[in-house]
């Protein structure tokens, strides 16, 4: 499908263009390393202490749970697996860049396949400019561990509908169940697929054959003992989602909740379309004597590019909940692809340059507002960050206070999400967490061992999470808790003058 491309022309920026156009898997390889030693060196220089989410992995992790009370396990799984391989807490940084790179490669061997390995770099190099997989990628979670699955689906069912060879629609199977075992949200994907296998007249095809049914199989296989927890807790997770989705309050919420989340997605993915409507526009239209494969691919990304996007913003119209605009995190993959083959190709050396120059202004101006965020913060804004948050000072200074007072090492941690996940991950005696203080969403928490050796309940003073009476009856602690300022480590260079305000019980070893 791919056309001939010329060659760029003179200067430097040219020089880029033409290797690019000569080998273009080895452009893509030096912008993905780049990538991931840039968003990956980035955080460990301007963040002293791990965001909300890292700290939650390495706290999690090491639980190995079938599913937890608001996600299910693969990403913390991955975490702990980094961290018992690297005995580094900063491994983790790692993570969400590799899970970016995972994403690019899968689109674009899909993208290759569909329209040549140029193509194939041009829509790849085009997500650059949407920040799901620069700025938000340090963050290592469930959005961000969900990428490289969605994308290797797409790829192994395009190659199964295709080729209908069996490892291929198996391979589609074994992806999408890792997908769910990243996030739930992978439903979104599932049913579109499914939707398109039923409607499209061609993929439809493939009901006849062992293909879907040899990919159900092998989903089900894979997804079968995280279904089974599912099943055991009443659905627990969906119970977080719930609360999460705020709900419509009125009929006009109904309408208004879906504006905001469209407006919210082309708000996070403007930069690629304004690259993409520079370099694809005015209309080219689909390339002439286009084949009834070309065809169908055109209508297979298609639906990946908005199929996901339509199926949860049906939902939230139908009923009324307003989706989180984080849940767009792996809609967009294969957007810029969509547009090739529906506009494109790309194939114009003025408009490649154009391309060049706007992939490399985008690529650099994400790190570029990181830093200018990170040096102008301190001065623009009053209300503290996670990565400034004291953790492993308090870690370390309440794990010798329980040490000291019971003579036994810490083994649990209680109270609010943060300090709880920050003082498990920091402390030398790594303590297992009780999740909000919760024994009934942390069933790894044996609470007869945890009165033997004792608990440390800590919070944020002033927190509207912190159910203090709700933890004394649960622990058991008597008295008033001891509060302790703790200075927030300096950002932007500037000197902190702020401190975190941390409340604790001590909560003695009982026979």
């Amino acid at each position: 499908m791919e056309a001939g491309t010329a060659t760029a022309g003179g200067g430097h920026l040219g020089a880029i263009v033409d290797f690019a156009l000569r080998r273009p898997g080895r452009a893509l390889a030096i912008v993905l390393g780049v990538h991931l030693v840039v968003w990956t060196v980035l955080p460990l220089l301007t963040s002293p202490n791990l965001e909300l989410d890292l700290a939650e992995d390495l706290a999690l992790g090491k639980e190995w749970q079938l599913g937890y009370w608001k996600h299910p396990p693969l990403p913390w799984w991955v975490a702990d697996l980094a961290y018992r391989l690297t005995g580094q807490i900063d491994v983790v940084y790692v993570l969400g860049p590799l899970s970016v790179i995972g994403c690019f490669i899968a689109v674009y061997l899909l993208a290759r396949d569909i329209a040549g390995p140029v193509q194939a770099l041009i829509a790849t190099l085009a997500l650059v400019g949407i920040h799901y997989y620069n700025y938000s990628a340090v963050k290592f979670a469930h959005d961000q561990m969900q990428l490289p699955f969605w994308a290797f689906t797409a790829l192994f069912l395009y190659r199964g509908l295709v080729h209908g060879r069996a490892l291929d629609w198996m391979a589609a199977g074994v992806t999408l169940a890792l997908a769910f075992w990243s996030k739930y949200a992978a439903f979104a994907l599932a049913i579109s697929l499914a939707l398109f296998v039923l409607i499209d007249p061609r993929a439809r095809q493939s009901v006849r054959t062992t293909g879907p049914w040899l990919m159900a199989a092998a989903f089900l296989v894979t997804i079968w003992p995280n279904a089974w927890w599912l099943v055991d807790t009443g659905f627990l997770p969906m119970q977080y989602v719930s609360e999460r989705a705020r709900v419509a309050l009125s009929w006009s919420d109904y309408l208004t909740h879906p504006v905001k989340w469209v407006f919210g997605q082309i708000f996070f993915i403007h930069p690629t379309l304004i690259l993409l409507a520079v370099t694809l526009f005015p209309r080219a239209g689909p390339p002439q004597g286009a084949t009834e494969r070309d065809a169908f691919a055109r209508r297979y990304v298609t639906m990946l590019a908005f199929g996901p996007f339509v199926v949860v913003t049906a939902i939230s119209l139908l009923t009324g909940r307003f989706p989180i605009q984080m849940w767009g995190y792996p809609l967009w993959s294969f957007l810029p692809l969509a547009a090739l083959v529906w506009f494109g190709p790309l194939t114009d050396p003025r408009r490649l340059q154009v391309f060049a120059i706007g992939v490399i202004f985008l690529f650099l101006l994400a790190p570029a507002i990181w830093i200018g965020t990170w040096i102008a913060d301190p001065h623009l804004r009053g209300r503290p960050k996670a990565s400034e948050f004291p953790g492993r000072a308090i870690a370390e200074q309440l794990t010798r206070e329980f040490r000291e007072k019971t003579g036994a090492p810490l083994a649990y941690v209680a109270g609010t999400e943060f300090a709880a996940n920050n003082v498990a991950v920091y402390s030398p005696d790594r303590p297992r967490v009780v999740v909000h203080g919760r024994p009934q969403i942390s069933p790894w928490i044996d609470m007869a061992d945890l009165k033997k050796r004792g608990v440390l309940v800590v919070w944020e003073d002033g927190l509207q999470a912190a159910h203090v009476n709700e933890w004394r009856k649960t622990f058991g602690a008597e008295g008033e808790p001891v509060i302790v300022e703790f200075p927030r480590q300096s950002r932007g260079g500037v000197r902190n003058r702020q401190t975190a305000r941390i409340a604790y019980w001590i909560v003695p070893p009982r026979n």
